[in-house]
């Protein structure tokens, strides 16, 4: 269910628009001031707030950067009286995503609504990143087109979703989109689940069986991990993608096909090439159109989005209340260095909403390890004591959280006595802390 929070002084108008606003779907609330509004915020895990922009006290603009300072992926919208446009106007450069002059229409704040719903694309990929948007600007283009595509990045970046947006971005959105790991199969399969075979093909193929190449005929087929297809499937594949026409194992005869190929790998093929490990002639008719995923650790703005994305989607699928993320725990999500992606956030935040079932996710509910922070400035830490490498975490950590001694101490899974005695020791060593 979609949250709402109404922010509004004037009962009248904040009135008239909980009455635009309710309806099966939405759960609608409001607040007096910026300050109310804040309180409501922080225990209800909102996905939308609409306020005013002059309120005594705590105002629209003051009310918008603590609201995206806790949950960047809540949208808001300001309100703004006649004689204000211009301010509106300036609170959107600032980080509303949009504003709607007094008094609202029903039709503006059902447009309002729809567009607000979701931090998603129409993909499913959720982000801000401007690496990533523009992949996926070029994904879009690409889409219209037959050429094949190649989508490289580390593991848990999101190729296969990628790969799928292009697919239902295109002609062929109609017709099937079939995957293959060529990686989760022994190396005799691939041959025969990429080409199918006939009856008697070899020992246990009682009856004919299409491959994935027929089974995409008319749509697309996505060949993951394809660094790991062997040489002689690859020398194959390479005659199908320059005859469009494939020959089942044990058949006589070749059949037309019409499809689109996407591959994708986390290893490079152009080195894998160099090194005589993957077909030259393969690669370039593989890498017509490439796309280069950022991973999720060059991509720091889309980690908290994606994490309140997971915390209300798993909340929601076991119809538990809405949760919400500490302090503690965004900071720590921040840190980290995420070395298996999107996936491995997915799977993180999974196990938080199960831990801490419709409470506050804390930073033990993450269960993350320490040994996996973001990059310092103090680069490789190999060689160094490990008092040097402690106090470095320590400074690092106390830094990204502007020195808040509790905060730092929660997040580092430290007791604040034990962080005090370490900043007094390091002031007797001259260090300055």
């Amino acid at each position: 269910m979609t949250k709402i929070l109404i922010v509004d002084d004037e009962p009248l108008y904040r009135h008239g628009l909980y009455e635009l606003l309710r309806r099966p779907g939405l759960k609608v609330d409001a607040a007096a001031d910026g300050n109310e509004a804040l309180r409501l915020f922080r225990r209800g895990g909102y996905q939308l707030v609409i306020s005013d922009l002059s309120m005594p006290g705590l105002d629209g603009l003051g009310l918008m950067r603590a609201v995206k300072r806790e949950s960047p992926s809540t949208r808001f919208i300001i309100l703004s009286g006649v004689g204000t446009i211009q301010a509106a106007l300036t609170a959107v450069r600032q980080g509303a995503d949009d504003f709607l002059e007094k008094p609202v229409s029903r039709e503006q704040i059902n447009e309002v609504v729809a567009r607000m719903d979701t931090p998603a694309t129409d993909t499913g990929i959720v982000t801000v990143d401007p690496t990533m948007l523009d992949r996926l600007e070029r994904a879009r283009r690409i889409a219209p087109t037959d050429a094949t595509v190649l989508v490289q990045g580390e593991s848990g970046t999101g190729k296969e979703m990628v790969a799928r947006a292009i697919h239902n971005w295109s002609p062929r959105a109609a017709a099937p989109f079939v995957a293959l790991n060529c990686a989760a199969m022994p190396d005799t399969l691939v041959e025969a689940e990429l080409f199918g075979h006939e009856r008697g093909a070899f020992t246990d193929a009682r009856v004919a069986r299409p491959g994935v190449i027929e089974q995409a005929d008319g749509g697309t087929l996505f060949l993951d991990e394809i660094s790991e297809m062997p040489p002689a499937a690859q020398a194959k594949l390479l005659r199908v993608l320059q005859d469009k026409c494939v020959r089942r194992l044990g058949a006589t005869t070749t059949q037309a096909i019409n499809v689109r190929f996407i591959a994708a790998t986390n290893q490079s093929l152009r080195a894998m090439v160099a090194e005589r490990r993957f077909r030259e002639d393969l690669y370039y008719r593989l890498d017509v159109m490439a796309l280069e995923l950022p991973p999720l650790r060059e991509r720091p703005e889309d980690v908290l989005r994606l994490a309140e994305h997971f915390v209300q989607r798993f909340a929601g699928d076991y119809g538990w209340p809405a949760t919400m993320l500490t302090a503690a725990a965004r900071d720590r999500l921040r840190a980290h260095r995420w070395p298996g992606n999107v996936r491995e956030l997915e799977n993180t935040l999974h196990r938080a909403v199960i831990e801490a079932r419709g409470t506050d996710i804390d930073v033990a509910h993450l269960a993350l390890d320490m040994a996996v922070l973001a990059p310092t400035a103090g680069g490789d830490l190999a060689g160094r004591s490990w008092h040097q490498v402690e106090r470095e975490l320590i400074m690092s950590t106390l830094a990204r959280v502007n020195g808040n001694r509790k905060r730092a101490a929660q997040l580092m899974g430290m007791g604040e006595r034990t962080l005090r005695n370490r900043l007094r020791e390091y002031r007797l060593e001259g260090v300055e802390v």
